[in-house]
């Protein structure tokens, strides 16, 4: 019954079917530590627990790691110094095969941990109660995708049965040899740790340990002992009179297996599976993909709408069904795009651009290399905006607007493929230096959009020919991409995400809101990139004091919310102020200045003058009754600005140009610096206030040196110096390249990558040539005077990681035929050693630290269960049990699905940590007096 309840543990059921892989390791891990555990230990034992780390296989890396610690601490308790080492030295040699190419790929790979979930995500659900009862993965507390993950982890029947069967874990192992609570000691530290330099190290050096639910076979090996030890005196009924006239032990035993059996029912119910199961891709993928891979051979595909992950109506795949089909070169924006961050950013650039206006989006694509677009009309209304019905899809259909020739696939069209009139992968060429942009590489994207000219570009800090507003200061989720982006924010504003990175960095300087006559703060605000369903730039607090009615200041979905406006403390306060408010519904709001307030009715969209009350200060508050939003919020003769405003790095610059198209705030407006006189042409989609004058596109109007205010409800300005035209780029004849007499760069529409080698191969030899970053995190290489050739691109690791491959897997055949033939002998009988007192002292020391890992409370709550078995007559095992239950009992009346989350209770982890103090009581440690005898 205990290998069952391992082999469908909560975490198993969590992953089967939705990532069965990382399940895999898991369940070898026993067959890890099972050679350990005899009496005398010898390298045929380490030979035995070497054949299963062989067939943990390549599957995932930290899941093999986390498979090994159980075996590590089994050695490092029994001091087996000679069969470890020996046991290390063979875990490394059938590994090798697939840890130097793993090795040779991060050196070269994007650093995508900064940019996928972080350790306050993974282990924000890590508390004591969860731990024991195996919920120790973070995925079902934020998606409902894994139907038996959710289940355990929401519904409180399975809070009860499971945290039940750890009770009872725990009431065996603390009979057990001293080695399995020390392990769960090792796996609940951890599990379990929240301390802040712990937090740090899994967002920095240890980030790909930062999944901490793959330690879960430390603490479910040794519970799951401990669940056998205690149910091995039961037996269930053998006879039909016996199952009508049980005795006790056999009634408990009914209940026990009634238990287990309730813990994993999930398998037997049918909640396996998880969401958007389906038993096909559907035909019409396979014949689109068909004819991508016919006709589109010299281009990449470009799969649109983006979406986090392939969810479609008809199932959830997860990963592209076009990934598995296509044989020609395709991009996504999906979650975790495996490419530099700028190559991200300008791929973000390029989705904006088509959702904005296909007709000119399209133009943007060239840059990339994508010649083809991927059209899907099938997403799941879960991915949001990219759904079937969603309108903006519709101009595709228009093909002759931008030049397209569409074709359909599917009985109701579900899939459309766009086959564009540029261009082939071979890239472009460009005979000159190429154009520098102060700017983000989603500016590129626009820039291409809305320009007749499409140079070659590279993004640089300062000194640039073209100015613009990215990127941003902003917050991201990155685990969205549905209002992924805050508004842009002030330097002084604090941060709403807990990735190391608030943003994907890159090249051009950070265009920030500076504030001006005082600050601006709020309890929340639906602009903030955590904020529930996505943020909504044109809610921030920056549209409280913008000037314009149709933006306004609302709180995060789920908070009253207050703004507060504040004035310089260096300046003088404000003296009985009056304040000018406009809310966009009728509410009522409180106005407070220290103790002083005063209710205010408001009417929608009404502006209303309200005194402050209290005198002089320095601080007003608004606080509202209910969420609504604030419209305008400003002191009379003293208002607050918050304005986004360029950096002034380029004295040299040709072009400004700024836009709303990534952070739709309703009204563009941007302060920059002129550096000298400019004649400038005006380019817009409305009409543009320029310093309060009033402009259309087209127009041209002369810049004077300073600082200046752009002001419009258009999607993009542009100011171009009036006779700029920066030079187009030509497109290569294929991977032959003819002879120049200038230096050229060869842009090859691939992503950087610092392996990346490019060659010429003529008859004459082979010329190498110097890579160049370029565009939005672009390759290109620099192909001297005069050179020509055949271009060829190679990978400089390429033939180590063959070799390593090649290498490592006859080592590790070798290494685990060699461990075979030592297994020849029977195995002998496990059996460890018996406990002395050096062992319950490595216990109770190891406890102590774990407790100490888990914060004062969980040591002041174990040194008071030690305090009660010592000075009573209670025993450790059913202590154990009991406290256990208690606090599964808090925890199943409020799960995480429900308003209040016992999991944070102080309380609950108390109980908990006492439990598991109970747990490292030595057995014969017994109150002076009481009786030895049963």
């Amino acid at each position: 019954m205990a290998a069952l309840l391992y082999s469908l543990s909560p975490r198993a059921l969590t992953t089967l079917g939705a990532i069965s892989s990382e399940t895999w390791p898991v369940m070898l891990a026993p067959w890890v530590v099972l050679p350990f555990l005899r009496r005398e230990l010898n390298w045929r034992d380490a030979a035995a627990a070497i054949i299963p780390v062989a067939l943990m296989g390549a599957v995932n890396a930290t899941a093999t790691l986390a498979a090994c610690v159980p075996a590590a601490v089994v050695l490092l308790y029994r001091r087996a110094w000679r069969p470890g080492l020996a046991w290390l030295a063979g875990c490394a040699a059938v590994s090798v095969w697939w840890i130097v190419p793993l090795l040779v790929l991060g050196r070269y790979a994007p650093p995508f941990t900064e940019f996928i979930e972080s350790s306050f995500v993974t282990t924000r659900w890590l508390n004591l109660p969860e731990i024991l009862r195996g919920t120790t993965s973070w995925a079902p507390f934020v998606d409902t995708e894994r139907s038996a993950g959710y289940a355990l982890a929401v519904e409180p029947f399975f809070v009860l049965v499971t945290i039940a069967v750890a009770a009872v874990g725990l009431y065996g192992l603390s009979r057990l040899p001293r080695v399995w609570p020390v392990m769960l000691c090792v796996g609940i530290a951890i599990l379990g740790t929240h301390a802040a330099w712990y937090l740090h190290a899994l967002d920095g050096p240890l980030a790909a340990l930062r999944n901490l639910h793959k330690f879960d076979p430390l603490v479910r090996i040794p519970l799951l002992l401990g669940f056998a030890a205690a149910t091995a005196p039961l037996s269930l009924p053998d006879s039909g009179r016996a199952w009508l006239r049980p005795s006790r032990k056999q009634a408990v035993a009914v209940l026990v297996a009634a238990l287990a059996c309730a813990s994993f029912s999930p398998a037997w119910t049918g909640r396996l599976l998880p969401k958007g199961a389906y038993s096909a891709v559907p035909d019409y993928w396979h014949e689109a993909a068909n004819f991508l891979n016919a006709t589109a051979r010299d281009t990449r595909t470009l799969l649109f709408p983006e979406s986090s992950f392939a969810r479609q109506d008809w199932g959830w795949t997860r990963d592209e069904p076009a990934q598995a089909l296509l044989d020609v070169p395709w991009a996504v924006r999906d979650a975790i795009p495996l490419v530099p961050p700028e190559a991200i950013r300008g791929l973000d650039g390029v989705v904006a651009a088509l959702h904005d206006d296909p007709r000119t989006g399209t133009a943007a694509l060239q840059r990339q290399g994508i010649g083809a677009i991927l059209l899907r009309h099938d997403l799941a209304s879960t991915e949001g905006a990219s759904g079937r019905d969603d309108s903006r899809l519709a101009a595709w259909r228009n093909a002759s607007s931008y030049g397209g020739q569409v074709h359909a696939f599917g009985p109701n069209d579900e899939v459309e493929v766009i086959i564009l009139p540029h261009q082939d992968s071979a890239g472009v060429l460009s005979t000159t230096e190429p154009v520098r942009v102060a700017g983000g590489g989603e500016s590129l994207a626009f820039l291409d959009a809305h320009s007749a000219n499409r140079p070659a570009y590279e993004l640089v800090e300062g000194n640039a020919d073209i100015v613009t507003d990215t990127p941003t200061l902003s917050d991201r989720n990155y685990g969205t991409l549905d209002g992924p982006i805050s508004a842009p924010l002030g330097a002084e504003d604090p941060s709403t995400v807990n990735n190391r990175l608030r943003d994907y960095p890159s090249a051009g300087p950070l265009t920030t809101v500076e504030s001006h006559g005082g600050t601006v703060r709020a309890s929340s605000s639906a602009a903030d990139a955590d904020s529930f369903g996505g943020a909504n730039p044109a809610r921030s607090i920056t549209s409280a004091v913008d000037g314009e009615n149709s933006t306004a200041w609302w709180p995060a979905p789920g908070d009253t919310g207050w703004l507060e406006l504040n004035k310089d403390p260096q300046t003088p306060a404000w003296d009985a102020p009056v304040i000018d408010l406009m809310a966009t519904g009728h509410t009522e709001v409180t106005v407070r200045s220290g103790s002083a307030k005063v209710k205010v009715k408001l009417k929608p969209y009404r502006s209303r003058q309200v005194r402050v009350p209290g005198g002089a200060t320095h601080s007003i508050r608004i606080e509202l009754k209910e969420r609504v939003g604030i419209a305008n919020a400003q002191v009379m003769g003293s208002p607050i600005e918050r304005v986004v405003t360029v950096p002034d790095t380029s004295p040299d610059v040709r072009q400004f140009f700024f836009q709303q198209l990534l952070q739709d705030s309703r009204i563009l407006i941007r302060d920059f610096t002129a550096p000298r006189s400019m004649q400038v042409t005006l380019d817009s989609t409305k009409t543009v206030l320029v310093d309060g004058a009033r402009y259309n596109p087209g127009d041209t109007l002369t810049l004077r040196p300073g600082k200046h205010r752009v002001r419009t409800t258009g999607t993009w300005i542009s100011l171009r110096e009036k006779g700029w035209n920066p030079p187009s780029t030509t497109p290569a004849t294929g991977r032959d390249i003819t002879a120049a007499s200038t230096e050229r760069l060869l842009i090859t529409g691939d992503a950087f990558n610092e392996g990346l080698r490019g060659h010429l191969d003529s008859p004459t030899g082979s010329v190498d040539l110097q890579p160049r970053e370029i565009n939005a995190g672009g390759q290109a290489y620099v192909i001297p005077a005069g050179a020509s050739g055949s271009f060829r691109q190679s990978f400089v690791a390429e033939r180590a990681y063959q070799v390593a491959l090649g290498l490592g897997g006859a080592l590790a055949l070798l290494t685990v035929a060699g461990c075979l033939l030592a297994l020849r002998r029977p195995p002998r009988e496990p059996w460890l050693p018996a406990d002395t007192a050096s062992s319950h002292t490595v216990a109770a020391l190891c406890g102590l630290g774990t407790l100490a890992l888990l914060g004062l409370p969980a040591v002041l709550a174990g040194v008071a269960a030690w305090a009660v078995l010592r000075w009573t007559s209670l025993s450790a095992a059913p202590l154990a049990a009991a406290l256990t239950l208690a606090a599964g009992a808090m925890l199943a009346r409020a799960p995480w699905a429900s308003g209040t989350y016992a999991g944070d209770s102080v309380l609950v982890t108390c109980l908990c940590a006492a439990a598991l103090a109970c747990v490292l009581w030595p057995r014969n440690n017994r109150r002076p007096g009481s009786s030895t005898t049963t």
